[in-house]
């Protein structure tokens, strides 16, 4: 005799095998979109590092590497001196605005100088790039982070979720390094 379709039993084999299948299998996909945060977050910090190695290479070229606190814009009070940095965006300036600042051959963390270093980063707190930047309050570390997680309403903007960024500062003395810590999305 012919069987025309499925068997009660079969039925409930193959959802079962289905499930067990859904089970193993879902939290692998679930977790692809923090995957994805984290891996975009590791080629910002190979980013980073280039900009920040370029920008000493620049300094080195000039003889400024070892300099404690060198700057471009001139000062009113006289209490540093300014000096051309050969750097686009740091040329001589009396424009604060545009204020370039190096400590031991790496960018101060500030706004400006790390935002001229390496492109993609917002400058002035508009939404124009993907990635933006912010200190966490009473910090000296410079914070580069996703723009969706950052609050845009305060100025400077705040840190939404406290993961998923970059924290950077300079080095304390010529011998020491900068810091470039990647905090994992979670």
């Amino acid at each position: 005799m012919k069987r025309n379709g499925f068997t009660l039993i079969e039925l409930v084999v193959v959802i079962v095998i289905l499930g067990i299948l859904a089970v193993t299998a879902a939290p692998r996909f679930l977790n692809l979109q923090v995957d994805a945060r984290n891996s975009a977050l590791e080629g910002l910090k190979g980013a980073v590092e280039s900009g920040l190695e370029l920008g000493y290479g620049k300094m080195a070229m000039d003889g400024l590497e070892s300099n404690s606190y060198v700057t471009n814009v001139t000062s009113t009070d006289k209490v540093h001196t300014a000096v051309n940095i050969s750097i686009p965006g740091c040329e001589m300036s009396t424009n604060e605005r545009r204020t370039c600042i190096f400590r031991f051959g790496y960018p101060e963390s500030d706004f400006y100088t790390i935002t001229t270093l390496v492109d993609g980063i917002n400058r002035h707190y508009n939404q124009e790039r993907d990635w933006g930047i912010t200190k966490k309050k009473d910090a000296r570390e410079l914070i580069i982070t996703d723009k969706s997680n950052l609050d845009y309403d305060v100025i400077p903007p705040r840190l939404i979720n406290d993961n998923c960024y970059l924290q950077y500062n300079y080095p304390d003395d010529e011998k020491a390094g900068y810091k470039l810590d990647f905090i994992a999305c979670q």
